[in-house]
């Protein structure tokens, strides 16, 4: 016996449903989009966060005495 193919059924609900997915999606990436500034400068906290441990750590190795 050969089988027929039987095409699958849309539904209207799930094609509308991805489309508000969809459109919440770009909505709120309009949003954060409006928000970005190039000109503004952004808070480079690793490199401060950097600076502040190599100052800790070389103000350690000169209270320090030497051991050779």
């Amino acid at each position: 016996m050969e089988s027929i193919p039987i095409p699958k059924r849309r539904t209207n609900h799930s094609k509308s449903n991805k489309d508000d997915i969809l459109d919440n999606i770009i909505q709120e990436y309009c949003l954060k989009r409006n928000q970005f500034n190039p000109r503004k400068s952004s808070p480079d906290l690793f490199n401060k966060k950097l600076q502040h441990r190599m100052k800790l750590y070389y103000n350690t190795l000169s209270s320090s005495p030497n051991k050779y």
